[in-house]
């Protein structure tokens, strides 16, 4: 089957009048962008899969570490549709693909683009980034409550040509050529998103992630996430009360009463701290957004490159 190709993929539609919403969203963004103008990557990639019927794309699901995780999670949406599927010869092909990707024995198909009547299923990658000045990290907006939603982002649609405002628009563009730092990666990975550059010139904002992480000086380490800045600073606090004690149970090592008193009232300060620079028992930490893109083609959004196979031992995708 023959699928459209994708229309205004590399298409900005900058409107002088926005909803109220969007409005003072994309002020904040222009505020943020001032007071924190240097984009930072944010980490490794992050896959998922997008699924294609007609013209629409939208987002399967996200939050995968690599493209061989990313199909596992295809392969269970599949099975998971199969099932509800009233078709039996979809149902059935929705099956077989997910055999391949996900099998009982054998390897894993590597394969990152699957057809199926009127679906086209793809592997893709998100990259991610913060914006940094003055050595801090941009902290949660007042307007990330907005955004709240499936943490996977399932049934997000990718719509490239949906009216933004300017601050938006600057940042897509700032992002459009965004390459990584000479010294930093090898050479082959500089030279893919060069390419990618050429081959996938759109740019989309996603909704953020946020991470927490512990600040000492001029350096920082992250410790935990979450999909919102309450479910970051709560798991901050879990951090020190469930998961610390399980790790040290685990080592062989278990803590001290001492260590457990301090960690239960370090947690006890973290959720009664205000705002999204902590401190606690003389302890540092900030709440950071991540911001997240997905470049995109004239085929649609940007499947995995070849270095993000080879970085997990893969070959890269493979025909059936």
């Amino acid at each position: 089957m023959t699928f459209p190709l994708m229309h205004g993929y590399d298409y900005i539609n900058v409107v002088a009048q926005l909803d109220p919403v969007a409005a003072v969203r994309d002020r904040e963004l222009g505020e943020r962008i001032l007071q924190y103008p240097k984009i930072l990557p944010a980490g490794s990639p992050n896959f998922g899969h997008a699924v294609q019927i007609g013209k629409e794309w939208r987002i399967g699901s996200l939050g995968s570490d690599d493209p061989s995780a990313a199909r596992y999670g295809l392969a269970m949406d599949l099975r998971t549709a199969a099932a509800e599927e009233k078709d039996p010869e979809t149902a059935e092909a929705m099956l077989a693909a997910a055999g391949r990707l996900d099998p009982e024995e054998g390897e894993q198909l590597a394969k990152d683009e699957w057809e199926i009547v009127d679906r086209r299923y793809r592997i893709i990658r998100v990259e991610k980034f913060v914006l940094i000045g003055d050595r801090v990290m941009e902290p949660p907006r007042s307007t990330d409550a907005d955004l709240a939603g499936d943490e996977l982002l399932r049934g997000h649609l990718i719509d490239p040509p949906a009216p933004c405002g300017q601050w938006e628009a600057q940042l897509r563009l700032n992002l459009v050529a965004r390459m990584p730092v000479p010294g930093t990666v090898p050479d082959l990975v500089r030279a893919e998103a060069r390419h990618a550059i050429q081959t996938h010139p759109g740019v989309v904002l996603l909704p953020p992630t946020f991470i927490v992480v512990e600040t000492d000086g001029d350096s920082w380490a992250p410790i935990t996430g979450g999909d919102d800045p309450a479910e970051a600073r709560d798991r901050l606090a879990r951090h020190f009360t469930d998961l610390l004690p399980r790790l040290r149970e685990f080592q062989g090592d278990p803590a001290a009463p001492a260590e457990l008193a301090e960690w239960t009232a370090l947690a006890t300060e973290i959720r009664s701290a205000p705002g999204h620079h902590i401190t606690a028992r003389g302890r540092e930490f900030r709440t950071v957004r991540v911001s997240r893109m997905l470049r995109l083609g004239r085929d649609g959004p940007e499947a995995p490159r070849p270095c993000d196979q080879e970085r997990y031992g893969l070959t890269g995708a493979t025909e059936a």
